[in-house]
């Protein structure tokens, strides 16, 4: 993957290797960090071929500094390799995806991609996505996430927070990026969407709308574009640094939001996973057991974990006790949790160079997280998540969308020779990395401008007749 040849992939591909990269933004709450975000992707971020980056951000008031230093930063025409940027003020969204939709209507280019106000993708990120969906053909390919913060929380110096909690939640990932995802994809059959460091054919992605009223929109555009046949891909290579929660309390109310999300968008198309259309049977079937039939194994993983471990320790899983059938169930059972836990392991020490020092301490922590003591810790968060969100739904109690505290923004970084005299996975503290109110996770010209929500072609009419303002209204 490290050897990605931007330039075979961009003469393979007749349409050109033009790309625009959206970042949507809650300004309020990522004030601190999009100016950083800009200055990293616009020097750090490898191309096959012309990038430009578009800012959507919308902000229940006005912050005129930060936006006058946003509008200074369109202005510039000394970006590296003729890079533009456009900063675009969405007035009446109050969500990531009103932002998303709004910025589709003015990609221009043949591919687009996303990424979160706080992240920080690797310099040959893009080169790989690109080069895997020119290579396979493909209308979208996903990257993976790691933490880049992981000296912001630790040895509890930040407030409540808990001890290793980036590094902790950085082990997750890896596991889910490199193992977990892989294993899922054999059921589903394919990638999905997943909401940052994501490449897509423009017009694929804007045959659909981002889905305003829902809780992780990603996931809601993910099923859309399954249902439509899409071929989407992961590509766990390709890497970008986000910030990490920087309390519990900050784990909890993010991870709630994603699972009540997951089970909102489940509830939604879950009837439309057995209807006529575009899918093979594997699928449909994989759409099922991804979405609906993990309810159920959560139940029986309560049931084998939480009853049937402690009455082992009574009556200890032989033939005598159990029976044959039993006892080679458990004996399954084990091998299944080991062999995770092995591989998880053996591949971050593989991907040891990939971070240096880092990746050899991300090696102990993903031998405790893919432990099966990891896994009951995690399964009993992902229960009580579960729990809540069925409830939360149920009784209609869902509530407005909360940022996620990442803790308070540090002074530095600003340009990327100082960002590379830091730890590259320290990065910078910022606010937070969702974009706005009832949305999701979270994850370019010489003009700012305010462009409404609105249909399609009276933006274009508008954003035409204003032209050439250095401010326009819509």
């Amino acid at each position: 993957g490290a050897g990605a040849d931007p330039e075979r992939a961009a003469d393979a591909d007749p349409a050109g290797s033009a790309i625009t990269a959206v970042i949507p933004c809650y300004l309020p709450n990522e004030q601190d960090i999009i100016e950083e975000t800009i200055d990293w992707i616009m020097h750090e971020v490898e191309s096959p071929g012309k990038l430009d980056v578009l800012v959507v951000y919308n902000t229940p008031h006005d912050l005129p500094q930060v936006e006058a230093r946003l509008q200074e930063l369109a202005a510039r025409e000394d970006w590296p390799g003729q890079r533009r940027l456009r900063v675009v003020r969405v007035t009446e969204s109050k969500s990531k995806a009103a932002n998303l939709n709004a910025a589709l209507r003015l990609v221009e280019d043949a591919y687009v991609v996303i990424y979160d106000a706080d992240h920080h993708p690797d310099p040959q990120s893009l080169l790989l996505l690109f080069e895997k969906m020119v290579r396979e053909g493909l209308d979208c390919v996903q990257g993976s996430y790691y933490m880049r913060n992981l000296s912001d929380n630790q040895f509890g110096c930040s407030p409540w927070a808990f001890p290793f909690l980036a590094r902790i939640v950085d082990a997750e990932f890896f596991t889910d990026w490199f193992l977990m995802k892989l294993v899922g994809r054999v059921f589903l059959g394919s990638g999905y969407f997943s909401g940052s460091n994501a490449l897509w054919r423009t017009e694929v992605l804007a045959s659909r709308q981002f889905d305003v009223t829902a809780q992780t929109e990603d996931v809601d555009m993910a099923i859309q574009q399954l249902l439509d046949g899409r071929k989407i891909e992961f590509c766990a290579e390709s890497r970008s640094g986000e910030l990490a929660p920087m309390s519990c309390a900050a784990m909890w109310k993010q991870r709630l939001r994603w699972t009540i999300g997951w089970d909102e968008t489940s509830l939604k198309h879950g009837g439309a996973f057995t209807d006529s259309g575009r899918l093979s049977c594997r699928a449909r079937f994989g759409l099922i057991w991804t979405f609906l039939v993990r309810w159920v194994m959560t139940v029986l993983t309560v049931g084998a974990v939480y009853v049937g471990f402690p009455v082992t320790m009574r009556w200890s899983l032989t033939s005598a006790h159990w029976g044959r059938l039993i006892d080679y169930a458990g004996v399954i059972c084990f091998v299944a949790g080991a062999v995770p836990w092995l591989c998880a392991t053996l591949e971050a020490v593989i991907r040891i160079p990939d971070r240096g020092w880092q990746g050899l301490i991300q090696v102990f922590f993903v031998f405790i997280v893919a432990s099966p003591f990891g896994f009951a810790a995690f399964f009993v968060l992902s229960f009580l998540l579960q729990v809540t969100s069925c409830w939360k739904i149920s009784t209609g109690s869902v509530g407005g969308w909360e940022v996620t505290a990442r803790g308070p923004a540090k002074p530095s970084a600003g340009t990327p020779e100082a960002a590379k005299a830091g730890d590259l996975e320290v990065g910078i503290g910022g606010s937070d990395a969702a974009s706005t109110a009832p949305s999701d996770t979270e994850s370019a010209g010489s003009a700012s401008c305010s462009v409404s929500d609105e249909p399609a072609d009276p933006l274009d009419r508008r954003l035409g007749a204003a032209e050439g303002a250095s401010v326009c209204s819509i």
